[in-house]
């Protein structure tokens, strides 16, 4: 028989550790923990108000989305280097192709329809207004052209490195995008969407190269504006 109380301190305790989890990455991703920061189980446990084993559990759950670096000795945030910056684009690059390939074959025309109303004219003009609404579009069209791949695996390798290429993006992010760079982002968005809309499997991964050339350059300069100790080096094995 189960022991219900075991079974409800069981479920509060997942409960929480995923409240806190949340809690550590919205602090991550608003940067008010900056990168290399080191984490401190007990600090956040009393700024949390709760026990050291939710913090540890949901510094655990980081760790596996590669947010936070666990070193033996301690928690640190993530705080890639320029290497390891390529690495993270790159493989993100091949797999979000393929997966806008599979989503060729997939997408279904309610999809469509919806990823086409984030791309008029009159929502571009808002975003050009307020970025937060850019960065919401951007994330929704890259989960939606994941979900249309039907590809559990794909879904399951692309996890830590879009947590970790939306870290870095989010590190970039509170230097405004110039409206060139949305309006062409805008643009390729919809030519892709064009490709899968024509059950085309070939252009939307030489679309998506494309896309990825903009992001890329323009992740440099935003790199350069925030700061970083290093430049990223785009070089063109970077952007097949």
């Amino acid at each position: 028989m189960v022991d219900r109380k075991t079974s409800i301190e069981t479920l509060s305790r997942k409960y929480l550790c995923d409240e806190v989890a949340y809690y550590i990455k919205k602090s991550i991703f608003n940067l008010e923990l900056p990168r290399g920061t080191r984490l401190y189980v007990d600090t956040l446990a009393n700024e949390l108000n709760v026990s050291i084993t939710p913090v540890r559990e949901a510094l655990k759950t980081l760790v596996a989305e590669g947010l936070v670096v666990y070193s033996g000795k301690g928690y640190k945030v993530f705080n890639p280097s320029k290497k390891e910056i390529e690495d993270i684009f790159n493989i993100r690059r091949m797999l979000e192709r393929l997966a806008a390939s599979l989503a060729a074959k997939n997408m279904d025309e309610k999809t469509l329809e919806f990823l086409f109303d984030l791309y008029s004219k009159d929502v571009q003009q808002d975003y050009l207004k307020r970025q937060s609404e850019f960065i919401r579009a951007d994330k929704i069209f890259h989960a939606q052209i994941l979900e249309s791949a039907d590809n559990n695996r794909l879904v399951q390798m692309l996890a830590t490195v879009s947590e970790q290429s939306w870290y870095i993006r989010a590190c970039c992010y509170s230097h405004t995008f110039p409206s060139s760079y949305v309006e062409q982002t805008s643009f390729e968005h919809l030519e892709i969407l064009r490709a899968i809309e024509n059950r085309d499997e070939k252009k939307p991964k030489r679309q998506w190269k494309n896309t990825l050339f903009t992001a890329n350059r323009e992740l440099g300069k935003q790199l350069r504006a925030a700061s970083w100790t290093f430049l990223l080096s785009i070089d063109k094995t970077f952007l097949i």
